[in-house]
């Protein structure tokens, strides 16, 4: 079984990589300026012998002090076991600071990913995520704990969860090293994918053949779009899930509607292309003559397409209530946008059934109104005292009022019916 220090560092890794990955709305081509270690042959044999002191050890319990040093070498390691990033961490007194740089593989959105954040070590308790911060997004300390936690129950480390929960003794910063105690596991393997395994870690595989396809589909209608009249986001979409279904068996139907939903939200969000693929007209994609809620109806169906739903969510009510303090303002119509796309992502990936019935229902739309309800009558450009003042925070029943409002309205539009449509009688 793998040592507990192994999963801590791991789990540390992987979520923070998985987060990055799906939060696209935080990824850059803006390279930021953590250091890069090197690590040579000792280096890496040294970063080896800690991930693997479990299996060295000899006694009921294992015991670590790990300098800053050490907590780097290890941490660069399982880092670029996955993808070239780079890591820089600091021992602060009574807290660990985090910094993070993903270099992503070509994708659908950014090159780059910083992440930071606090392990904060409170006398007598446990120690505590704070000031997770993915490229701009801020998550409140009340989140941070719970999006990781939540990240990594929904992921294969989950198990690896509940080994540190059974087997930790202790953990403390103390006199700049990390001492580290836990019950040492006798039972137990690696994992067939774990990186002991001697087999490579399994790395999500985009297929370039099926983006071009995609890619080049949304071409075709953006040429014949009219230069003289916004483009709607229907105009986007439909021929895309028009594709899909052309595309899709019970098989592989959820994965052409993710292709779909990838490539209209690099579209809409104005992500760049890989650069051998044809470059597609440039129009800002429109909902109700608003940018801002096209934006932000492709970011959310994407991040929940990928299964980050509650992620979504947070994500979403976090910016309003930043946007509240120094922004344009809380808006109720861009939260709105961003819970219809939720919407719309999990329906579109749910189940085979599910997706191919929205694949029916979407190549046969003829207005956005289709899968994004009329939500212009609701409140925007709150300050935070307005924000205060009117609804008190996001737990009163009065701000719980107006997302039911919002969801009824999404659940009354044509997409999301549970009721056939003619789309459905389509043989």
């Amino acid at each position: 079984m793998l040592a507990v220090l192994r999963v801590i560092l791991y789990s540390i890794a992987i979520i923070a990589l998985g987060v990055a990955v799906i939060i696209a709305l935080s990824t850059s081509n803006i390279k930021g300026t953590i250091p890069k270690w090197t690590l040579s042959n000792i280096d890496i044999q040294h970063a080896k012998k800690i991930l693997n002191a479990n299996q060295q050890a000899t006694g009921e319990f294992v015991s670590l002090d790990l300098t800053e040093r050490d907590l780097n070498i290890a941490c660069a390691y399982l880092l670029n076991l996955y993808t070239d990033s780079q890591s820089h961490i600091q021992f602060k007194g009574d807290y660990i600071a985090f910094k993070l740089l993903f270099t992503l593989p070509e994708n659908l959105f950014g090159q780059y990913v910083p992440v930071q954040f606090q392990l904060f070590f409170p006398p007598s308790r446990s120690p505590e995520i704070r000031k997770l911060q993915i490229g701009k997004i801020t998550i409140a300390d009340i989140f941070a704990g719970l999006l990781i936690e939540n990240a990594i129950q929904h992921s294969r480390l989950n198990q690896y969860l509940e080994l540190i929960r059974k087997n930790i003794k202790l953990i403390q910063l103390h006199s700049q090293q990390l001492h580290i105690e836990y019950r040492r596991t006798i039972t137990g393997t690696p994992t067939s994918h774990s990186p002991d395994s001697g087999q490579e870690e399994p790395t999500a595989v985009i297929d370039n053949n099926a983006i071009e396809a995609y890619q080049q589909q949304l071409n075709i209608a953006l040429n014949k779009h009219d230069p003289g009249w916004l483009l709607s986001l229907s105009d986007v979409l439909q021929p895309l899930f028009q594709l899909a279904q052309q595309r899709s068996t019970r098989d592989n139907a959820i994965t052409e509607n993710r292709l779909a939903i990838f490539v209209a939200n690099r579209y809409v969000n104005q992500a760049s292309s890989p650069a051998n693929q044809q470059p597609a007209p440039s129009y800002r994609t429109y909902i109700y003559k608003r940018p801002d809620m096209a934006r932000h109806f492709m970011w959310s169906a994407t991040l929940s397409s990928l299964g980050g739903s509650q992620l979504a969510l947070m994500i979403g009510v976090e910016k309003e209530l930043n946007d509240a303090k120094t922004g344009s303002g809380f808006s109720f119509i861009d939260l709105a946008a961003d819970r219809a796309g939720i919407r719309f992502g999990e329906l579109a990936t749910s189940t085979p059934e599910q997706a191919i019935k929205i694949q029916q229902r979407m190549a046969n739309i003829t207005h956005y109104q289709a899968f994004m309800p009329n939500v212009k009558d609701l409140p925007e450009r709150l300050s935070l005292q307005d924000f205060i003042m009117q609804y008190q925070s996001i737990y009163s029943q009065k701000y719980q009022a107006v997302l039911q409002e919002i969801d009824k309205r999404i659940a009354d539009s044509e997409i999301y019916r549970d009721e056939p449509t003619s789309a459905d009688l389509v043989p």
